[in-house]
């Protein structure tokens, strides 16, 4: 490597600079043959420029071989060991002999180009008036940029022609180089690599919320805006985001705009869903390409390897319609696995019917083997007993509780299940009613199954249940009294045989101490009864004198 850089640097070295030299030689591998030769042919058509345009006396500085501050413009000669501006200026020189020698301009563009080698020629090109630098800027590039770019490239370097010229140079070498038959992007150098397409997103901790991401596909001009009458990427008209959609995929497929409109709008005017439908009519010519081609078929391999979650037919139909563009490619799989935006056009608001709590007046239902939270199932009283529905009850209703508390969970991290949240929860409510309802009318038949018209037994009976039932049946006893409530010798002995309240003495309960006799006490002081405690019964004389 180093003998033919020598060899190459003793060829070349002048009128060629060494750090072009070994910028050209970079690219290349000296060791192969090939390579060496084809380095050589770039080589000699810029020796040649560089010595003819030696032989013209150009002066890239464009002060038109005029001294300035006492430094001579134009001095002979350039080698490696000179340090003074000749060297930088001769640099210069050749890379702007390259840079038109890569735009390969027909002869009347190379024509002008040597024109500005004379110093007056400089000179009035700069004061020429704005259109017509534009028109002859638009004859130099022949139409690789367009009206737009030139007039603002023009305006951005203050009029000057010749900067305005290098911009429009350097934005058509690199628009030229993405565009290659290699189809790969050079990668940014200086301030261009901090731009936000070159940059890698680095995710953030913590639950901030996440931005939705509008990524640009666009071939924009290096260092150019977009033209005021181009349409707005951010627009909310549906019109205009349908015509962008349809020409991202036109473009880069091929395929006729009119056919890709007919599969957008059969798929619901979604870019994801056309490009599948676009890739499924060209599944099997895919295939077949890639057995042809084995180009084809590494860049197959390559685009999997980025996307995995495509399938490989889907992959192969891509290289092949937008060959030889990979970047066309990546840019198909990137909108063929973007996710939807969240935010929909239409909003969906629940609505809930309560439901029928009135079980008595339902019609019979099946009762199920394994109660279902989705839906309620009002059971008929003479089909079943009724602590047996209220179990059932009770078991729906923990089953939608549970499901409520996991849709409550899932709530922080997804705002949509806080209406599936309230919809369990609602649920939940309304069984437990039923239970309720269910629980008591069993209450109600054990109550009656074990009493008479002057006892009450509250065996078997829940502590809310009993204090209800016990308040109802003493209401019904002194009303049955009739005249005999008032003091005196009528009804004096059914007063005192009172009416006898069986509420146990807890033995049962929890702790051995009877919960039901304290609440049945308090509920029948609280009401205004006269009643004393016997033992495990409760005996009520009447109502206190007030």
């Amino acid at each position: 490597m180093t003998d033919a850089y020598t060899q190459l640097e003793a060829v070349y070295c002048p009128p060629l600079d060494p750090a072009l030299l070994s910028a050209i030689l970079s690219d290349y591998d000296v060791n192969n043959e090939a390579q060496l030769a084809e380095a050589k042919l770039a080589l000699d058509q810029l020796k040649e420029s560089a010595l003819l345009e030696e032989q013209l006396g150009f002066d890239a500085s464009g002060t038109g071989g005029r001294e300035d501050d006492g430094l001579p413009t134009n001095q002979p000669g350039s080698c490696p060991g000179e340090t003074n501006t000749t060297v930088s200026r001769e640099t210069d020189l050749t890379s702007l002999s390259a840079g038109y020698q890569s735009l390969d301009l027909d002869s009347d563009a190379a024509d002008e180009s040597n024109l500005i080698a004379n110093s007056d020629v400089a000179e009035e090109l700069e004061n020429l008036d704005e259109t017509t630098k534009i028109q002859l800027l638009e004859s130099l590039i022949d139409g690789r940029l367009s009206r737009y770019t030139v007039q603002y490239t023009l305006r951005k370097c203050h009029g000057r022609w010749h900067s305005a010229l290098e911009e429009l140079l350097s934005q058509i070498y690199f628009r030229e180089a993405e565009d290659g038959e290699s189809g790969t992007k050079l990668p940014a150098k200086g301030v261009d690599a901090f731009f936000e397409e070159n940059t890698v997103r680095r995710s953030r901790k913590g639950k901030a919320k996440k931005k939705p991401q509008q990524a640009s596909r666009e071939n924009l001009s290096i260092s150019c805006p977009a033209p005021p009458d181009e349409p707005n990427a951010n627009s909310s008209n549906a019109w205009q985001g349908s015509s962008r959609d349809i020409d991202f995929i036109a473009t880069r497929t091929g395929k006729p705009s009119s056919v890709i409109a007919t599969l957008y709008h059969k798929s619901g005017a979604s870019r994801p869903k056309t490009v599948a439908a676009v890739l499924k009519t060209h599944l099997a010519e895919g295939a077949a390409a890639l057995l042809e081609d084995p180009v084809k078929a590494a860049t197959a391999h390559d685009l999997s390897q980025e996307y995995p979650s495509v399938a490989k037919d889907y992959i192969a139909a891509l290289i092949d319609l937008s060959y030889p563009s990979t970047g066309a490619a990546r840019e198909l799989a990137e909108a063929l696995t973007a996710k939807p935006p969240r935010q929909g056009g239409i909003e969906i608001i629940p609505a809930y019917v309560r439901p029928n709590l009135d079980i008595e007046a339902a019609s019979p239902a099946t009762f199920p083997s394994r109660p279902q939270p989705g839906r309620i199932d009002v059971l008929d009283s003479q089909s079943l007993e009724a602590r047996e529905r209220a179990t059932t009850y009770a078991a729906a209703r923990n089953a939608a509780l549970a499901q409520a508390y996991a849709a409550h969970r899932k709530a922080k991290s997804d705002r949509l299940m806080g209406g599936v949240a309230a919809y369990y929860g609602q649920l939940s409510r309304d069984y437990y009613a039923l239970s309720s309802g269910a629980n008591a009318a069993a209450a109600d038949q054990l109550a009656a199954s074990q009493s008479n018209t002057t006892q009450l037994d509250l065996h078997g009976i829940d502590v809310l249940n009993g204090v209800r039932i016990a308040q109802e049946k003493v209401e019904q006893w002194w009303e049955s009294l009739g005249e005999a409530r008032a003091n005196g010798r009528i009804g004096a002995s059914e007063r005192q045989s009172g009416y006898h309240i069986v509420v146990g003495l807890g033995k049962h309960s929890e702790g051995g101490r009877s919960k039901l006799g304290p609440a049945v006490r308090k509920m029948l002081t609280a009401q205004g009864w006269k009643h004393e405690m016997n033992g495990a019964v409760i005996t009520v004389r009447g109502r206190m004198q007030r």
